[in-house]
């Protein structure tokens, strides 16, 4: 059987070495508080930054992201009423 490159070597030994503390952590309480409280942070970071872009491009009398959603929901509905309206009248 040919012998593992070195560099596949070194990693096994890496591995070996690595592997069982880095899972125990992954598992440890403290870790899920860490990633949790990490996920908290990121979603408050993240709507704040869609506050202050929403914010300039209003100033620029732009539309936000959320602007265009909510007139996308009322296009939507309003497609749905002439359909509605339409089969009604096809009756």
């Amino acid at each position: 059987m040919p012998e593992r490159p070195l560099w596949r070597q070194v990693f096994d030994a890496v591995d070996r070495r690595v592997a069982g503390p880095v899972e125990a952590g992954a598992r440890s309480d403290v870790f899920a508080d860490a990633l949790a409280l990490a996920w908290r942070v990121q979603r408050r970071l993240r709507r704040e930054a869609e506050r202050q872009s929403a914010r300039a491009l209003h100033l620029l009398n732009l539309p936000a992201a959320a602007d265009v959603r909510r007139l996308s929901r009322q296009v939507a509905a309003l497609q749905r009423e002439v359909r509605e309206l339409s089969r009604e009248r096809e009756r």
